[in-house]
């Protein structure tokens, strides 16, 4: 398999706080009359390098999942608003106003984008209650427990933001009810993935 490596319509941003999605839908024409500088695209593959970790698994010689997300910080939400910016060609509006939904989101909660693959598709399950997943985000030596949802966007959204993510896996978010701000300050933070298929610690760096 192939690996890790808004137009107007209703739709929900990219999840880690509003990211998901255009707000409104009109049909007026771009205001202030130009649209953004376009994201230069070594910075933001730097950007998104730099909070994001993957992992193999495997059982014998067969493969038990293959796991890569990406860490939602200040720095990475904003390099994501302005690539989705360049592509949708917002105007410094409409970019503002989006940055200011994330800065909210940022304020209440942590959130972790990642894709998952399992040659047993059964066992990518971990937006359901009976899903054999844990996830867990420790830091400074306090643990929270993570909710995870399925990501909605378009498979050609997700990979022109996320190179790692492809067909044959799963996009999901998590997020922990702890604000951004304290893992930013924190000095020690690790991504606890657990299952019986496995165990996959991703740990940050993000003072």
């Amino acid at each position: 398999m192939g690996w890790f490596n808004f137009l107007c319509f209703p739709s929900i941003l990219f999840l880690t706080f509003g990211l998901l999605g255009l707000a409104g839908c009109g049909h007026s024409p771009i205001q202030n009359g130009r649209v953004i500088d376009p994201v230069d695209e070594s910075e933001y593959a730097a950007t998104i390098n730099k909070y994001t970790r993957s992992d193999r698994q495997y059982s014998g010689f067969y493969q038990s999942y293959e796991l890569a997300g990406t860490l939602i910080t200040s720095e990475t939400s904003q390099a994501i608003l302005k690539k989705r910016g360049t592509y949708l060609q917002w105007d410094a509006k409409a970019l503002s106003s989006e940055r200011e939904k994330a800065l909210q989101a940022l304020s209440s909660q942590t959130t972790f984008l990642f894709s998952l693959y399992t040659p047993e598709r059964t066992h990518n399950d971990l937006n359901k209650g009976t899903s054999i997943w844990k996830i867990y985000l420790d830091a400074d030596g306090t643990r929270y427990e993570g909710k995870v949802k399925k990501r909605n966007e378009k498979l050609v959204d997700i990979i022109h933001l996320f190179p790692y993510h492809s067909r044959w896996s799963i996009a999901y978010r998590v997020d922990f009810d702890v604000p951004t701000s304290v893992i930013e300050r924190s000095s020690k933070v690790k991504i606890v993935f657990t299952s019986s298929l496995g165990a996959s610690t991703f740990e940050f760096n993000p003072k």
